[in-house]
């Protein structure tokens, strides 16, 4: 069979390129659009042009050359991604072996259609832009856009060392015949290209498995937050219960302390009495129980850490709503917020704000506490590894609400915004 002319080595740089600009559009970009452009043309410039200059070189330095583009594509990752080395790294393993499938199915087609034309020729340059457009585009479509709703991958020394193993494997398979020269015939593309291609769907689905296991530890992480909530709910109404027995027992005691003579003593055993049942009784009385249960916990919890904590709520706007979902969404705020202003030193700034009120046909509740350093965002407006505001987001979103968290004037403000029950519309 006649030997056919390999992939041009500007085709090459082009789709390796592309592969790696594929994960800085979907991953957290470290600069902004402008910045990030001017960085994408110079690194595409040094790729196509280490490339083209190394097109001639003997096979010895083929390898070491191959490993140098690599090394420019893991440097242009690790530039324009806010991410870890190790992050970048496995993206690169992935664009490298998603390029080589683009450039060699490319090339084939090409081989195929016009095997006497060069890489320059009109029709040759269409080509290039149908094939490396569908590519991609299809590749975006079917994976990135699900990697891009939560960019941060914790990549695994384990899941890493696998990727760069594959990657190297699919490559090394898929270019072996053309370590001989005149074997670059149609049958050695085309197990170039079935190759490549199982490469990618391999790293695909090691990439499925990987979100599937972060999405179980984060499942699991919101289980846990759901049963602590409900565990700490139970203590809380058993505390309130014994409290409000105590409490009766104390006005007996006042009763039969009336019935003694010496109004002096009296009165002052019984003012301090009191005074010690009106902490105790100073339960918020919202109209749920499961709320009061749950304000009146915190309230307590507040007084003996020192902090100002202050709530208007109208419980029976939640009535719709379980005991559990009532824990999860303003137990969770809550003790995010307690957990928050406790880090502060100064005690008169620890302060908590909690009001549930209706708004225009919907129930908003809102959780604000004071905090010295703004809050961090992601891309979906949640505080990174917030694993007790995504369960409020979860709680929130069954019933078709939303949540939002900002940092204004020295506040962390947590908004949840809910349908009012259809009872109450």
């Amino acid at each position: 069979m006649t030997a056919l002319p390999d992939i041009p080595r500007l085709y090459t740089a082009l789709a390796e390129w592309l592969a790696c600009l594929l994960y800085i559009l979907t991953l957290r970009r470290r600069f902004g659009a402008a910045v990030t452009a001017v960085v994408s043309g110079l690194v595409l410039a040094a790729l196509g042009a280490f490339l083209q200059l190394t097109g001639g070189v003997p096979l010895a330095w083929w390898i070491p050359c191959m490993a140098a583009a690599v090394a420019l594509m893991y440097g242009y990752l690790c530039l324009c991604c806010a991410v870890s080395p190790r992050d970048a790294g496995y993206c690169c393993a992935r664009a490298f072996i998603l390029a080589e499938f683009a450039a060699s199915l490319e090339w084939q087609l090409h081989c195929y259609l016009w095997p006497a034309r060069g890489g320059g020729h009109p029709l040759a340059l269409a080509l290039l832009a149908a094939v490396y457009g569908g590519v991609y585009a299809f590749v975006y479509w079917f994976e990135f856009r699900r990697v891009r709703r939560n960019p941060d991958l914790g990549i695994t020394r384990r899941a890493l060392f696998s990727a760069v193993v594959m990657a190297l494997a699919a490559f090394a398979v898929s270019n072996l015949a053309f370590t001989q020269k005149g074997q670059s015939t149609m049958n050695v593309f085309y197990i170039r290209t079935l190759v490549d291609l199982a490469g990618v769907l391999v790293l695909s689905i090691q990439q499925e498995q990987l979100l599937e296991a972060r999405l179980h530890r984060e499942l699991e992480a919101m289980n846990n937050v759901l049963y602590h909530q409900y565990e700490q709910y139970q203590q809380s109404r058993e505390s309130i219960r014994l409290i409000n027995r105590h409490c009766h027992d104390l006005k007996l005691q006042i009763a039969a302390i009336r019935a003694e003579k010496d109004p002096g003593k009296q009165a002052a055993a019984l003012d301090q009495m009191e005074s010690g049942i009106r902490m105790y009784e100073a339960q918020n009385k919202t109209g749920n129980p499961v709320l009061d249960t749950l304000l009146t916990a915190k309230s307590l919890y507040c007084q003996q850490h020192d902090i100002n904590f202050t709530c208007v709520a109208d419980g029976h706007l939640l009535d719709f709503m379980p005991t559990g979902d009532i824990c999860t969404i303003v137990g969770t705020a809550l003790d995010n917020a307690t957990e928050s202003v406790l880090t502060l030193a100064d005690a008169e700034k620890r302060l908590i704000r909690t009001a549930i009120y209706a708004q225009h046909g919907f129930v908003m509740l809102r959780f604000e506490n004071y905090c010295e350093t703004p809050v961090a965002l992601d891309r979906d407006g949640m505080p990174p590894h917030g694993y007790g505001v995504r369960t409020v987001k979860a709680a929130a979103e069954k019933y078709g609400g939303t949540v939002t968290v900002h940092s204004e004037d020295n506040w962390f403000i947590l908004r949840v915004l809910l349908p009012a029950s259809p009872k109450k519309a």
